[in-house]
């Protein structure tokens, strides 16, 4: 619970500088795997290979970035990197899956009502932050 606790205060972090700015800070996530490490260190409560198997959605979406001459950008792929390490393959593959049905409720929200365009940037992280709170919240109930 402590991951999540400080996954989603990164991502809060994270959500008003991408809103405001359209920017992530990498001394933030730099911050968050320095963090991340320290706990599973204190822990020991993730196995390694959960940890490491973590990091390959993040490695999928850097490769998505760049394929994609940044649709999603690096920013939110390593933000995605960090917060596997910090959580595990399980939990950010639950945290990206709400994430992503989330803006896909949001873009087609968009579309509908005219609000947007096709080519229109949406930030992604305010979604992930929303994903690790109702994964975070799952896990209680």
């Amino acid at each position: 619970m402590v991951q999540y606790v400080m996954t989603c205060v990164v991502l809060a972090i994270c959500t008003y500088t991408d809103v405001r700015w359209r920017k992530i800070y990498k001394s933030v996530i730099a911050a968050h795997l320095i963090l991340a490490l320290i706990v599973h260190l204190a822990l020991r409560d993730n196995v390694l290979w959960s940890v490491l198997m973590g990091l390959v959605p993040g490695a999928g979406c850097l490769l998505m970035s760049a394929g994609t001459h940044e649709a999603m950008g690096y920013g939110d792929a390593f933000l995605i990197l960090s917060c596997g390490f910090s959580l595990g393959s399980e939990r950010v593959l639950a945290v990206m899956f709400t994430a992503f049905f989330c803006v896909g409720i949001w873009a087609l929200w968009l579309i509908c009502f005219r609000k947007g365009k096709k080519k229109a940037g949406i930030p992604f992280v305010p979604f992930l932050l929303a994903g690790a709170v109702v994964q975070g919240l799952g896990m209680l109930l």
